[in-house]
């Protein structure tokens, strides 16, 4: 189990590689996508308990976990924002509940749970640490920004494809 704000600051970082933009949109985007598959907690929790719903598909790491369902957020925050950023929050958060205890990474299709479950504790340890150094250099790499650079054609031609 990752904690909701590690989601949120991974997407940010990895939104801050790839788009290294000054506008807002591209990290708001972000963080609403890396935010969402978390939702079912609070929007299916009461509708099982009352009884309205039942079943693995409307549990924590169900539907809302699940790739078809990634699809049609992605899609609805592309209005908003770059629809890249959109998957990178919402890819970033089912990628690591993958390898955190596992996802329905089919659901409505396939209800089967598909993951590894390495130690919760220690992948949020590394992964707040990586992203929090990554945002505050991003941060600071965008302020100061550097006078020189090495050529890269490659990277630039990456640089260019996610923007």
């Amino acid at each position: 189990m990752v904690a909701d704000g590690v989601h949120i600051l991974l997407g940010l970082a990895l939104a801050l590689i790839v788009f290294r933009s000054r506008r807002p949109e591209p990290y708001l985007v972000t963080a609403l996508a890396a935010a969402f598959p978390d939702s079912d907690i609070i929007i299916f929790r009461p509708l099982v308990e009352l009884g309205y719903v039942e079943g693995v598909l409307w549990a924590h790491r169900g539907l809302t976990h699940s790739l078809p369902v990634a699809v049609v957020v992605v899609a609805l925050l592309s209005a908003v924002g770059p629809w890249r950023a959109a998957a990178i929050g919402y890819g970033s958060h089912i990628l690591f509940d993958y390898l955190t205890g596992g996802v329905r990474l089919f659901a409505p299709f396939d209800y089967a749970l598909y993951g590894q479950s390495f130690d919760w504790l220690l992948v949020n340890l590394l992964t707040s640490v990586f992203a929090v150094t990554v945002i505050l250099g991003g941060l600071l790499g965008l302020k100061y920004e550097p006078k020189t650079r090495l050529p890269s054609p490659v990277a630039q031609a990456v640089l260019e494809w996610f923007q």
